[in-house]
């Protein structure tokens, strides 16, 4: 579908445009730009130089640089565009908007094409700290070296003990974050390097351990699913499959 539209939750603004000249002049963005260009080509003038962006390529464009972009086709042409406040990526990422660079990367198309279904997933959707996770995930490998901000190793003994007590709650990684005043990044990382697991995933294997527990009561399954900390029945059987390898039906059976 042609057009250009704009989609919003509650901590980023997503922008789709498709066939369309999405913006004739020069112009900035208080936020920060992260780019996909799914089709075509454009040459690109951002911060008075010039280059040429194919499709398959993700960018990022820091807060208040001036830049235009000109596809060689517009009726070829589509990408989307996420913008991000300073202080959303600084948490993100322990770095500043004002120390970021333009930068980009062009994937393979198998890889580019898994981020951009995971934006269309993203949209319009409440952001848990699976969809968090899984998006700083996929921005992180655009951030060239003098973006990147360091890991380093650190004790999260304190992050791991939250989880425990509060795995039937709604956790979100601003609650962990809160507990070592790390970026979100870096926890993520280093968590799964310190237990083996990221934090969602840890949160899953936690919930799905303790709904084994109910199933055997011969509650009914919807009660388990919210009981167990997951929206619905439906949230929980995908769940508990990955994890068990049988639906919750089979596994009481």
């Amino acid at each position: 579908m042609s057009g250009i539209r704009y989609l919003m939750n509650e901590k980023i603004e997503i922008k789709r445009c498709e066939n369309r000249v999405h913006a004739y002049k020069s112009h900035f963005h208080n936020e920060i730009s992260i780019g996909f260009v799914e089709n075509g080509t454009s040459t690109s003038k951002i911060d008075n130089k010039s280059y040429e962006i194919a499709s398959n390529t993700i960018l990022i464009i820091p807060a208040k640089m001036v830049h235009k972009c000109t596809p060689h086709n517009y009726k070829k042409w589509s990408f989307k565009m996420i913008y991000i406040n300073e202080n959303l990526f600084k948490t993100a990422f322990n770095k500043k908007g004002s120390d970021l660079r333009f930068s980009y990367m062009k994937l393979n198309e198998s890889a580019f094409k898994n981020i951009t279904k995971f934006i269309d997933d993203f949209e319009g959707c409440s952001i848990d700290i699976e969809k968090e996770s899984m998006f700083l995930k996929y921005i992180y490998p655009v951030i060239n070296v003098e973006n990147a901000s360091v890991l380093k190793n650190f004790s999260l003994k304190e992050v791991k003990e939250y989880i425990d007590d509060n795995y039937l709650n709604n956790i979100t990684l601003d609650d962990l974050t809160k507990i070592n005043n790390v970026s979100k990044y870096s926890l993520i990382r280093q968590f799964e390097k310190q237990y083996g697991l990221s934090p969602h995933k840890y949160i899953m294997n936690l919930r799905i351990n303790y709904a084994k527990k109910i199933i055997r009561s011969n509650e009914d399954f919807a009660y388990v699913a919210i009981e167990s900390g997951f929206y619905d029945q439906s949230h929980f059987t995908k769940y508990f499959k990955e994890y068990t390898g049988v639906t919750p039906m089979e596994y009481r059976s």
